[in-house]
């Protein structure tokens, strides 16, 4: 069945007119606008201006604009797993819980600093100790972080941990001495970083721009510099693109990705690691009551919102440690409307659902529908949609009762990334605290690797999601976007990255 909300926000792009706009970048020239030869700035356009720009506190959603300008201290394959061309270009684990990393020498910060081991050792601290770091609690086994050289870091940690090179995959290098003067706030107004772009400048809630960085230790880009801006509307994203103001419109709803396509626009479609869950929360009412959170559980009907909101431009997926696109769980649960109102009776209680609005495709036909299905069920149910910087503020203060629905990204694609980031109890959300799930989580990272550790993530994905129904896996995001006449050399990647350097038109 599809609701006229589900559908109202997917239909407007042919009546929407968007004026025409202009953007320019420091550093680059534009031929086709100009008359003149000389490296292209491409124009992206993306579904929300980035909250922040600083890699330690930030979530990882920015990423698209700040990793134009800083890099992770580990690259990645094609396989997601952790390889030697990037920062760090070697790594052994010495003992059971130390690791020694080299780091490439030679290496700048555009403002002249050195990207030296000091510098990684202070980006790990950085990350491991600020206390609005995302990524704290995945740090929180680090007991000594030591540049010995300048090309050595030795790490240790107070048990065995098997994905530390997986982690810093996601660990964006700052200059010491920059960050520590600017703070995080002077930071994300002008990074700095040794990427193949440098920051030039932001008209503040209009666009962002960088330009090609003439030292950087890597390949050039092939084009000029890329100016971001932002649009929440999925139709105002689409006329865009289709009037030729922008050269790569992101985040396009399957209803404008067909219409795109219908007009002649080039789109591509990528089945991401993203995965929108609802959280439920175990420590406060109603979700206090595990009747009450099985019958959520049951009430949801993830293949429903697919089918209904999407139209099967998602995968539904009912797993929550399935971190790698293709792969399912072996315990999940399936949606029981009736059974879900026999727990639920005649009580009526209250929920509330808060979501992140104009964060993800359709968000919120998504936050709708999960909440319709929950007042068949007879829950009271209210909304309360929120801007993503303020809603994860929230999350981490425990300020979010009732049901959370947003994204779980593995930025590093091992299960102990949802583990840390969700499960645990000093974790992110924090929603879900149980011993036996910190000590399950403490068993798997001290196997020898990811294959040892794999049964145990089994047997937790089934302690959160089928015994204790904590969380409520929805889908996974099929990423859409397109891209003007002769653009070419855009790479998106399944952990939502995006590589401009080789992007032309």
């Amino acid at each position: 069945m599809k609701s006229p909300l589900l559908r109202r926000s997917l239909v407007a792009a042919a009546t929407i007119t968007v004026a025409s706009v202009s953007l320019t970048a420091c550093g680059g020239t534009d031929s086709t606008e100009t008359g003149q030869s000389g490296p292209t700035v491409i124009r992206a356009l993306l579904a929300a201006q980035p909250a922040t720009l600083d890699p330690i506190v930030g979530a990882r959603s920015a990423q698209i604009v700040w990793a134009t300008m800083l890099e992770p201290l580990i690259d990645t394959d094609s396989a997601l797993a952790p390889t030697d061309t990037g920062l760090i270009t070697d790594w052994a684990r010495t003992d059971a819980t130390t690791w020694t990393f080299t780091v490439r020498p030679d290496i700048s910060f555009s403002n002249g600093e050195k990207a030296d081991a000091a510098a990684v050792a202070n980006t790990i601290t950085l990350t491991r100790d600020t206390e609005a770091s995302p990524l704290k609690s995945y740090f929180s086994n680090v007991t000594s972080i030591e540049a010995t050289d300048d090309t050595t870091v030795v790490l240790t940690t107070g048990t065995p941990q098997y994905n530390i090179p997986d982690l810093l995959t996601t660990v964006y290098l700052v200059p010491p001495a920059y960050y520590q003067e600017q703070g995080s706030e002077g930071f994300a107004a002008a990074p700095v970083g040794t990427g193949p772009y440098v920051w030039a400048g932001a008209n503040a809630g209009r666009d962002i721009s960088v330009t090609t960085n003439s030292d950087y230790w890597g390949e050039a880009p092939a084009n000029g510099g890329i100016t971001f801006t932002w649009a929440n509307e999925a139709a105002q994203r689409l006329a865009l693109i289709q009037s030729n103001s922008v050269d790569i419109a992101f985040d396009l709803p399957p209803a404008q990705a067909q219409t795109a396509e219908a007009a002649g626009v080039e789109v591509v479609s990528t089945e991401t690691a993203m995965k929108i869950i609802a959280f439920l929360d175990s420590t406060k009412e109603p979700f206090d009551d595990p009747q009450l959170r099985e019958a959520a559980a049951l009430a949801i009907d993830r293949d429903a919102i697919v089918s209904g909101i999407f139209d099967g431009q998602a995968a539904a997926d009912a797993g929550l440690l399935n971190v790698r696109p293709g792969q399912q769980p072996q315990g999940s649960v399936t949606a029981d409307p009736a059974r879900a109102e026999q727990l639920v009776g005649d009580a009526t209680p209250a929920v509330q659902i808060t979501y992140p609005a104009a964060q993800y495709t359709n968000i919120e036909e998504v936050a709708q529908a999960v909440g319709g299905s929950l007042e068949q069920a007879g829950f009271a149910v209210s909304y309360e949609p929120l801007d993503y910087g303020t809603l994860v503020q929230r999350i981490i203060g425990r300020q979010v009762p009732g049901i959370a629905i947003f994204a779980g990204v593995p930025n590093v694609a091992v299960p102990d990334y949802f583990v840390s980031g969700f499960m645990k109890t000093a974790s992110l959300t924090g929603n879900c605290p149980d011993p036996q799930i910190d000590q399950l989580a403490q068993q798997a990272l001290e196997q020898d690797s990811a294959e040892q550790a794999a049964p145990i993530y089994e047997q937790l994905n089934t302690i959160g999601v089928v015994e204790k129904h904590c969380y409520v896996p929805l889908y996974r995001q099929i990423f859409n976007y397109a891209t003007g006449p002769g653009v070419t050399g855009v790479e998106f990647g399944p952990l939502n990255t995006v590589d401009f350097t080789k992007t032309t038109r």
